[in-house]
């Protein structure tokens, strides 16, 4: 099989709440028109979160797509099934490259209901997921500004993707990229380091990207949380981050660094790459 072509990949809009779509939907487009990709507008009956049945979900999506007119391919789907196993396919199921969503920081009345907007419930469904996923509050009325991004440089070497989201919203929207890091006490991590923002900077400064780099004063605080308090004082738009590579038990008790991101950090729009084993390139 060859390789696709930008017509048969789409952004997908995840609808979870049928009564708030506008946001996604206007962020969405934007994606689409950005990197020049079709627009799915998806909805999943789960039985664990919702009563909607897909033929309601079908009618309200299909309303919602024929009032899509931005863009030159707008469709939609309404599908039974476990959240978490179809957003895992997703890239394969509707060739997804990007997932829109929202979140809801509101939490659910009683501690038996589910909401699957709520942060827990979301990055529970989304961490296995292949493609990246771009979140905004759900409450939000504005689209994505594109005119300054914060992108988060580790010493990982599965980053390497999310240094290529960097350089999409610099190619293809003129973004303002700033690269924020600190650094590392450890001399091996230092190195992993120096070799990622190596590999940046050699690739911003062939695409003739406008970006600059930013080191913080603080080694000891996780590098995302600090980017989002950076990006309100810089007054920028997004901030795209890396999830968490390895879940272990851990994660079960404190929770994932991307939940706590998350949480009380809805002001700001944040685009989570998921590592991914079959995109893996060596830093050096």
């Amino acid at each position: 099989m060859g390789q696709k072509e930008k017509k048969d990949q789409f952004i997908i809009a995840y609808l979870i709440d049928l009564d708030k779509t506008q946001a996604i939907i206007n962020n969405a487009i934007c994606f689409a028109k950005m990197l020049d990709k079709g627009l799915i507008l998806l909805h999943i009956s789960d039985k664990e979160y919702t009563n909607t049945t897909t033929e309601e979900a079908e009618k309200k999506l299909k309303e919602l797509s024929s009032q899509t007119t931005e863009i030159p391919f707008c469709s939609y789907l309404a599908i039974e099934g476990k959240s978490k196993e179809i957003l895992h396919k997703i890239s394969e199921l509707l060739s997804g490259v990007l997932l829109v969503t929202s979140s809801n920081s509101e939490k659910p009345e009683n501690k038996k209901q589910k909401l699957a907007n709520y942060p827990k419930e979301l990055f529970k469904n989304l961490y296995e997921s292949r493609v990246a996923y771009f979140i905004i509050d759900q409450n939000q009325a504005h689209t994505l500004p594109f005119d300054k991004a914060i992108l988060t440089i580790n010493n990982m070497r599965e980053s390497k993707e999310k240094v290529l989201w960097g350089s999409y919203f610099g190619r293809f929207a003129s973004s303002e990229i700033v690269v924020y890091y600190h650094n590392y006490k450890d001399e091996f991590h230092r190195h992993q380091l120096h070799y990622n923002i190596k590999f940046l900077m050699k690739m911003f400064d062939g695409f003739k990207i406008n970006y600059r780099l930013n080191l913080s004063s603080n080694p000891k605080t996780f590098v995302d949380y600090q980017a989002m308090d950076y990006a309100r004082e810089i007054g920028a738009g997004l901030v795209i981050c890396q999830t968490t590579k390895d879940k272990d038990w851990t994660n079960k008790i404190f929770g994932l660094k991307e939940t706590k991101i998350l949480e009380g950090n809805l002001d700001i729009p944040i685009l989570f790459v998921n590592p991914r084993n079959d995109l893996f390139i060596l830093c050096e």
